[in-house]
Parts: structure tokens; sequence; C-alpha cells
């Protein structure tokens, strides 16, 4: 591990970055407006209510008040939130350098974090088109996505759902295709992208996108996003792989590291998972 972290902190010199930030709230708004935020309609949105037993035993935990590992999701949200405001960006990219290393459950747990924050919604829309995953950690079985839109032009409106938590939409991402890079790099994707960031003022949309190591795919999308987090499992992610993906991500505002699986004792999220 401590290899890992050594290239971590060599990257965050590199950016001139420290590992916290401060974070302050604007004024508050009023109780109406705030009110109206989490009431956003999406007319053609299919509801699909999962139990909360579901989600726990998928390790989807954010939506938990008193869970150990809920806990380093809300404090990696206030960090995240306190960055994107401070330079007005409200999209996030979540990837890593292969697969199975976390991202999907990160940024699913994140996404839920954000959306119970009472100031913003969530889209959380799955962009890993040979991967797809998110849907799986809702348990949620229509099989339209985002590549539908892509390819049959059908509307997004009608592929998103809504799993049942204040504030959060989903964008699946369909079934799994071949030939993602092509579809991802395509004008449609990029005015899809645009769409999403500017409809409404106070939402943030997470991105899980495809590894960095596999595919060219991510970086089809990663200019047309605000910033990224990049996720390494503990024991899993190489060192080597880890300086090539921080080479890789100059000049695409790297939030910060998600170290999954820790288990760092002078951390003080040494229970499941780090944010450097």
């Amino acid at each position: 591990m401590e290899p890992i972290k050594a290239a971590i902190e060599k990257a965050r010199r590199q950016r001139g970055e420290h590992s916290s930030y401060s974070f302050s709230r604007g004024v508050s708004r009023k109780a109406e407006e705030l009110a109206d935020l989490k009431n956003i309609e999406y007319t053609c949105t299919f509801t699909h209510e999962v139990s909360r037993a579901e989600l726990i035993a998928n390790r989807v935990i954010a939506q938990e008040k008193k869970h150990i590992f809920a806990d380093a999701y809300r404090m990696m949200r206030t960090q995240i939130l306190s960055k994107l405001r401070h330079n007005n960006w409200s999209t996030i990219g979540i990837t890593s350098s292969g697969p199975g290393q976390g991202k999907s459950l990160t940024a699913t747990n994140l996404a839920i974090s954000i959306a119970r924050n009472v100031n913003h919604t969530v889209l959380l829309a799955d962009f890993d088109l040979r991967r797809p995953n998110i849907r799986n950690l809702f348990n949620y079985e229509r099989e339209q996505g985002l590549i539908d839109c892509i390819e049959n032009d059908v509307p997004v409106e009608q592929v998103l759902f809504t799993p049942g938590i204040d504030g959060l939409v989903v964008l699946p991402g369909g079934h799994p295709v071949d030939e993602s890079s092509e579809l991802l790099g395509t004008p449609k994707v990029a005015s899809m992208v645009r769409e999403m960031k500017e409809r409404y003022k106070n939402r943030i949309v997470i991105f899980d996108l495809p590894p960095m190591l596999l595919t060219d795919d991510v970086f089809e999308i990663m200019p047309m996003i605000d910033s990224m987090l990049f996720i390494v499992e503990e024991g899993k992610t190489k060192r080597e792989e880890v300086t090539r993906c921080m080479d890789l991500l100059k000049g695409h505002n790297l939030l910060g590291t998600v170290l999954n699986k820790s288990h760092d004792k002078m951390s003080s999220y040494s229970y499941k998972t780090a944010y450097y």
C-alpha cells in the first residue's frame, strides 16, 4: 500500500493541492426554494423502489444515517462540494485504472450522499458502455439505457429511473456494447452531456466512466466533464498504474483519489474508503 500512497502524494504535490479543503455555505435560500429544488418533476421518469435491505446487500450504504462507511462518504461529499462550489463546477467523472476497483460503487454512494444534501439534486449517469453496472447496484432489471438514446434516439427522459431516494435520478447504461469509443465520441453524446450539465442550475451530474487503461473510451468523455475522481483499490491497483493514470489525468481537474478497502490505521477512514 505504501508505494501506492507515495504515488498519490507525489501527484498531489505536483498539482499543488492539499489533502483537505475548507467548507463554507453560501447565504441560505428561502425554505420554499429549497423545497422546490427537491421536487423537480421528471414527467417520463420510471420509479423503481428498491428496499433498504437490497441496497445494503449491494454495499450501497450512503443513505444510512448511522453507518461508519456512510460517514466516510459524507466527509468526502463535504470536501468535493466545497471544491465544486469554489470552481463553479457541476460535473464529476469517476474512473479507475482497470475494472473491479469500486468506481461504480463509489459513484453510486457519492451520488446518494450528495442527493441527501438539501442544496443539490443529482443525476447519476452510467457511461461505462462496455461494462455498465450502475443498474445492478439498484437491482434494476429494465434493459433500456444510455446506449438506446445514442443508437436509437430514445429520449433520455424515457430511460431515466428514480430509486425512491429524494433528489436522485439514474441514467443506466443499458446493454453492453463493444464499439463504445466510437459512440462516445459522437456529436450526439456531446450534446447529451451538455444538456445534462445545463438543464438544472443546482444539479450535480456524476458520470461512472470506463477504466483508463483498457480502452480509449474515457478520453472521449473527459474533456466534456468539469472534474475527475480517481479510484484505487488497495492490494489490486499497481503503483505503475497509478503513476500512468495520474499522468493521463493532468489537465483534467483531478478532485482527488479514493483508496478503496483501505486498512491504513493512520487514516481517519481506515475502515473502508480513504479520500486524498
